[in-house]
C-alpha cells in the first residue's frame, strides 16, 4: 500500500519537493530499499525509523526532519488525486499573510486498483446508523445522541474552536470551506505552526483524537479548512488498524489526558467530563443494541475508560502525567476489552 501511495505523489501534476516517512515496522530498512528503488533519485527521500510505534510521534519526527514549507501528512494508506497537491498549494500560495494554517483534501475514490489490499472491517453498528441520517432531525440524533461526531466527544480546553474563512478566499475563486477537523489522513499544514504547536508526544500506537486535537489548537490561532476539490482516498489497511474496542477505550482516555494536561480550570472540566461519559455510555448501549451486539462490547469499553479516565483526571504531578499516560496505554494495549 505504501507503493501506491508514493506512486500517487510522484504522479502529482505539482510534484513534491521531499518525501519523509517514518517506519515503525521493524524490517524497517528493507521498505526504504524498495522506496528507494520506486523514487529512483527523482525526488529526495528520507527515510527514517520511528523513535516510538506512535502516530503522533511518527509524524513530529517527520515534520522536524523536512525542510518544505508545507507539510501533507497522509497517512500511508492515502492516494491522492494527480491534482490534489496543486488545488491544495494554489490556496497556500495566494495567501501572502499565512492566515491559513491547514487545509485538508476531501474523501473521493480511488485513483488505481487496490483490491489487492485487505480493508479494515467496517462496523456493523456504522452501516445500520447512517440509514438514520435522512432529515435535519436523525443528524442531530447522529451528532448529540449516537455521539458520531469528534466535535461532541471533546472537551474544548482552551476555548471554543473554529475560525471564519478571510473574505478574499472566494474572491480569489478558492473553493475552500471551514472544519473544525483536518483529517489525518488527509491533512496538509505549515511547518512552522506545527513546530509550535506538534502533535501530541504521549500519544501512542494509532493515537485516536490526534487529529482533532492538533485541528483545535491549530483553529485557535488561525484558520483552517476543506479544499473541496482536491480529492484523496484513504484505504484503511487491516494490519493498521487495533481492535474497535481498544480505539474506543483510547480515544476517550486521549481525550481525557488532553483535559488534564491543558485545562485551565480542571474542577469545571472534571463536571463536564462525566456529563460526557454519561452521554458515551447511553450512546454505546444504544449503538450495541442497535447492532445486536447483546454482550454490550462497546459499553463495556466506554465504561472501562470511563474508570480510567477518572484516575488520569485526578492524577497530581503534571511532571509524570505523561510518563504515567503512556504506562496506562500499553496496558490498553496489551489487555484488550473482550470483543463478543
Amino acid at each position: 500500500m505504501l507503493e501506491k501511495c508514493i506512486t500517487c505523489a510522484l504522479s502529482q501534476t505539482r510534484p513534491p519537493r521531499e518525501i519523509v516517512i517514518v517506519d515503525a515496522s521493524e524490517d524497517w530498512q528493507a521498505n526504504r530499499t524498495r522506496i528507494a528503488h520506486l523514487i529512483g533519485g527523482r525526488v529526495p527521500l528520507q527515510y527514517l525509523p520511528a523513535p516510538e510505534r506512535s502516530s503522533t510521534v511518527q509524524r513530529n519526527t517527520a515534520i522536524k526532519a523536512c525542510s518544505s514549507d508545507i507539510c501533507m501528512l497522509i497517512d500511508d494508506d492515502s492516494l491522492m488525486h494527480p491534482d490534489c497537491a496543486e488545488i491544495i498549494m494554489q490556496a497556500y500560495e495566494i495567501d501572502v499573510d499565512g492566515e491559513l494554517l491547514g487545509i485538508a483534501g476531501v474523501e473521493g475514490p480511488s485513483p488505481m486498483d487496490v483490491l489487492s489490499v485487505a480493508r479494515k472491517v467496517g462496523s456493523a453498528n456504522h452501516g445500520r446508523l447512517a440509514s438514520f441520517r435522512q432529515t435535519r432531525l436523525m443528524q442531530f440524533l447522529w451528532r448529540e445522541l449516537f455521539l458520531m461526531s469528534r466535535a461532541v466527544n471533546f472537551v474544548p480546553y482552551a476555548g471554543p474552536a473554529g475560525s471564519r474563512l478571510p473574505s478574499w478566499t472566494a474572491e480569489r475563486g478558492l473553493d475552500l470551506a471551514p472544519t473544525l477537523q483536518l483529517p489525518g489522513c488527509r491533512m496538509t499544514a505549515r511547518r512552522s505552526v506545527l513546530l509550535q504547536e506538534p502533535f501530541e508526544p504521549a500519544f501512542r500506537s494509532y493515537s485516536p483524537g490526534e487529529d482533532f486535537d492538533i485541528s483545535y489548537r491549530l483553529s485557535r490561532i488561525g484558520t483552517i479548512c476543506v479544499a473541496r476539490n482536491a480529492k484523496i482516498y484513504h484505504h484503511e489497511i487491516a494490519a493498521s488498524r487495533i481492535k474497535r474496542e481498544q480505539e474506543t477505550v483510547l480515544s476517550i482516555c486521549n481525550a481525557a489526558f488532553l483535559l488534564r494536561k491543558h485545562s485551565p480550570n480542571l474542577g469545571r472540566d472534571r463536571r463536564l467530563w462525566s456529563l460526557l461519559m454519561s452521554r458515551r455510555l447511553l450512546a454505546e448501549a444504544l449503538k450495541d443494541g442497535l447492532s445486536r451486539r447483546w454482550k454490550l462490547p462497546q459499553m463495556r469499553a466506554a465504561w472501562r475508560a470511563a474508570a480510567i479516565s477518572r484516575g488520569i483526571l485526578k492524577h497530581a504531578d503534571d511532571d509524570t502525567l505523561a510518563g504515567c499516560y503512556i504506562s496506562i496505554q500499553q496496558g490498553i494495549l496489551t489487555k484488550p476489552t473482550p470483543s463478543h
